[in-house]
């Protein structure tokens, strides 16, 4: 093989090499934007859990109360606010903690992106570098 075909034949693994960890980066990317996306759908699915327990304990207790022939107010109306209250706290918990994971994984996509594209640069470099090495 000539000079000139060694040399294309490296600047072209270099280029390889420096598509690849592009496109690694880019995979890691769509990954952690699955990800995020699955944590939104993990999030609805349960605050929809949540307002479905709620739902079954305010039955249960107003059930309770009118077998025994008590009204809905004062104490087990209390219960009830009580119950109320604590699903809408633990729903804002979740919306926060679900808001900041998905954010962090957004984050982390794009800085898998600018490592990709870096290490793909510096393929290019490295490759070029030990072509003109060799040359010289």
């Amino acid at each position: 093989m000539g000079q000139f075909a060694l040399v294309a034949v490296a600047l072209a693994g270099t280029g390889l090499a420096a598509a690849q960890q592009y496109r690694s980066g880019k995979l890691q990317e769509y990954q952690f934007k699955a990800e995020a996306a699955q944590e939104g759908d993990a999030a609805r699915q349960r605050e929809i859990d949540r307002k479905r327990n709620l739902l079954r304990a305010l039955a249960s207790q107003r059930a309770s109360a009118a077998a025994g022939g008590a009204d809905f107010s004062g104490s087990l109306g209390n219960l009830a606010r009580v119950d109320i209250e604590q699903a809408a706290t633990d729903l804002e918990y979740d919306k926060v903690n679900t808001g900041r994971r998905t954010r962090v994984l957004r984050a982390s996509g794009k800085e898998a992106v600018k490592a990709g594209e870096l290490a793909a640069g510096a393929s290019l470099l490295d490759g070029a570098s030990r072509t003109y090495r060799a040359q010289g």
